[in-house]
């Protein structure tokens, strides 16, 4: 008889029968808060994620995400049902089926089948996809903020909110709170006034989609989804695509949508998303110059 690693006996009562031992599926990035299986179960091939809670403890990304946006994870991991069927009405992209979860411990769904992207190798194809479905994702506009199923930070309490978790997250990672770029991204945290809010995937980038067999793009990573300003959704976007890319994805986009002009407070979340890691980029200086 088989069983599943780092479950409990509870645990893997309500989850399918195994047919073969569970395989470790080695992790893309050294930073990863998962550890994740290949589960072949008498109701089909199955992916679980099991949260490795030291590496979330240490994790920027989750320590900001958590401060910033109330995001209680790995707790909120008891809520990602509610993720995949919001993503299923209010997006355009499949994502893997879901099959089970466990607050602060795992998540199951089905196997996709398909093969991971390579950064180097994006389709403009796959591009037009992800724009069709962050623009559909926009139609949603929120008055709060905060958890993807319960925004009910008000927007008032945005810049308040910003700025302590931009010195929370500083402090953590050991900067000085006269760093220029950090002093000058404080002065201006305080003075924001977003007043709409849109879902946004915190964690986006390539490796969180697969394509498919059909060569289309899925998205399998859920996690991080929250209910965030449009600004700072679009910014993280103009970091992860190409030039090219992101002249692909505004076209498409700006059908149905705004494109905010860089403002203020652009710095702002241009030191939000590093101090959190989003892309791993370790030069600040670097990472500033881009706007």
């Amino acid at each position: 008889m088989f069983s599943y690693p780092l479950l409990t006996a509870s645990e893997q009562a309500s989850l399918p029968a195994l047919i073969a031992e569970p395989k470790s599926i080695q992790a893309r990035f050294e930073d990863s808060t998962h550890q994740l299986f290949a589960c072949q179960t008498t109701k089909g091939a199955m992916v679980l994620k099991v949260c490795n809670q030291k590496s979330i403890d240490q994790s920027y990304f989750w320590s900001g995400a958590n401060h910033l946006f109330a995001a209680e994870f790995p707790t909120s991991l008891g809520e990602i049902p509610l993720t995949h069927a919001f993503l299923e009405k209010n997006g355009t992209l499949k994502i893997p089926e879901f099959i089970s979860a466990g607050a602060q411990r795992f998540v199951m769904t089905r196997f996709l089948a398909g093969k991971d992207l390579e950064t180097d190798h994006i389709s403009e194809q796959w591009v037009i996809a992800l724009a069709a479905h962050i623009a559909k994702l926009h139609q949603s506009t929120y008055a709060n903020w905060g958890r993807l199923n319960k925004p009910v930070l008000p927007a008032e309490a945005w810049a308040g909110r910003l700025h302590d978790t931009l010195v929370f997250l500083a402090k953590k990672q050991g900067m000085s709170l006269t760093e220029p770029t950090l002093t000058e991204a404080l002065a201006h945290a305080n003075t924001i006034n977003e007043t709409e809010f849109v879902p946004m995937m915190l964690d986006l980038r390539w490796d969180q989609f697969r394509c498919a067999e059909d060569n289309s793009l899925v998205l399998i990573d859920l996690d991080a989804f929250v209910i965030a300003p449009r600004a700072l959704d679009l910014l993280l976007l103009e970091y992860v695509f190409t030039p090219a890319q992101l002249a692909i994805f505004k076209q498409r986009y700006t059908q149905n949508h705004r494109w905010p002009a860089h403002t203020k407070e652009t710095a702002c979340y241009q030191l939000l998303l590093f101090l959190m890691h989003v892309l791993g980029e370790t030069n600040l200086a670097k990472w500033m110059q881009q706007f």
